[in-house]
C-alpha cells in the first residue's frame, strides 16, 4: 500500500479489493476562497465549514484540496445535499458495515459518521426551521438539487428528506447508547412529522410546497426521503395509505399523462395534466428519480402498476 494512504483506506482495500476510491474528510473543512454566486450576484465561500461539498472540483483542479467548482448557487444553503449525507451514512452502516465488520470496528465507523451527521442535523434545525415547528423550510429560491426550481416554505421533497434524516440520526444515537440525544431526535421527528402532514398533505398526495401558486403541482420526487428509508428496510414514517395514494397519484399523472406513459415520470405535473413549465427541471425526466421511484413503486404498490 502507498505510504501516504490512511490506515482506514488501506484496510478497506485489503478487505474489499482495489477500485476507484477517494477519501477526503471535507465536512469539517472550510475554504477561504471567495466566489460570486452566479444566480444572486452575492459573494460566497467556495466551501463552508460543516457543509457537504457539491462536487470534488473541476477536471483540472485539486480534488483533495479544492472542492466545489459549482457556483450557480451557494450549496451551503442547499436543504437536500447535507441531509442525503446523513441518510447515506446510515444506509452504509446498515447494509455494509454492520454485516461485514466486527462489532468494535462497526462502532468506530458509526461514531465517526454520527459526530458529523449530528453537526449537520443540528445546524439545519437552527438555520432552516423558520417557524419553530421542527420542520425545515425552503427559502423561496432553488436551494436544492433541482437548482432552477424554486420552493417556498416547507416542501415535500426537502421535508421528506428531513424526516428521514431525523430518523437516521436517532437510530445512530440508539446504536451508540446516546440515549439523551436519541430521545431528543425522536421527539423532534414526531413534531416535524406533524408539521409536514399539516402543511402539505391534501388527502391524495403531498403538495409541492406551501405556496399557493404551486397548488395542484405533483412532484415525482416528493417522497425521496421515505423512499430511501424503505430501501434500507426501516419502518415507514408515513402511513401506508399516504404512501400508496401518493405513488398512485404520481403514476396516474407524472407517468401516464406524460408521453403516453412511455418515457418515465416527468418531474412536475399539474393535476390538470399539464406539465409544469416553471423551470427547465420541472419539465424533465431524471434517470435517478425514475429509478428510485420505480423501485419505490415495486416495493409498495407494484401489483397495481406493473
Amino acid at each position: 500500500m502507498e505510504p501516504e494512504m490512511s490506515p482506514l483506506t488501506a484496510a478497506h482495500l485489503q478487505k474489499f479489493g482495489r477500485f476507484g476510491y477517494m477519501e477526503c474528510d471535507q465536512l469539517s473543512r472550510g475554504d477561504n476562497k471567495q466566489a460570486v454566486c452566479l444566480k444572486s450576484g452575492k459573494t460566497m465561500e467556495m466551501k463552508t465549514i460543516s457543509r457537504i461539498p457539491h462536487d470534488m472540483g473541476p477536471p483540472f483542479g485539486e480534488p483533495w484540496a479544492k472542492t466545489n467548482a459549482y457556483i450557480l448557487h451557494d450549496t451551503a444553503d442547499w436543504r437536500d445535499l447535507n441531509l442525503k449525507f446523513v441518510l447515506s451514512c446510515w444506509r452504509d452502516y446498515r447494509m455494509i458495515v454492520e454485516p461485514l465488520c466486527d462489532s468494535e470496528e462497526a462502532k468506530k465507523i458509526l461514531e465517526y459518521s454520527y459526530t458529523r451527521c449530528e453537526i449537520i442535523v443540528r445546524n439545519a434545525l437552527r438555520e432552516w426551521d423558520c417557524d419553530d415547528d421542527g420542520m425545515i423550510e425552503n427559502s423561496g429560491t432553488a436551494d436544492q438539487t433541482y437548482d432552477m426550481w424554486t420552493m417556498s416554505g416547507t416542501s415535500a421533497y426537502c421535508g421528506s428528506l428531513w424526516l428521514a434524516a431525523l430518523y437516521c440520526i436517532s437510530c445512530m444515537a440508539e446504536k451508540l447508547g446516546e440515549t439523551k440525544s436519541q430521545q431528543y431526535f425522536i421527539d423532534l421527528l414526531e413534531k416535524a412529522k406533524q408539521a409536514f402532514e399539516k402543511k402539505l398533505w391534501n388527502g391524495r398526495y403531498f403538495n409541492f410546497d406551501e405556496s399557493q401558486s404551486n397548488s395542484g403541482l405533483i412532484m415525482a420526487d416528493q417522497l425521496c426521503g421515505i423512499w430511501a428509508q424503505t430501501m434500507t428496510g426501516d419502518d415507514c414514517l408515513l402511513s401506508e395509505a399516504q404512501i400508496t395514494s401518493t405513488l398512485e397519484t404520481i403514476y396516474s399523472h407524472n407517468v401516464k399523462m406524460f408521453a403516453s406513459g412511455n418515457m418515465g415520470p416527468v418531474n412536475g405535473m399539474h393535476e390538470s395534466g399539464k406539465i409544469d413549465l416553471s423551470s427547465i427541471q420541472s419539465e424533465e425526466v431524471w434517470t435517478g428519480t425514475a429509478y428510485s421511484l420505480a423501485s419505490f413503486m415495486i416495493a409498495k404498490v407494484s401489483h397495481r402498476m406493473f
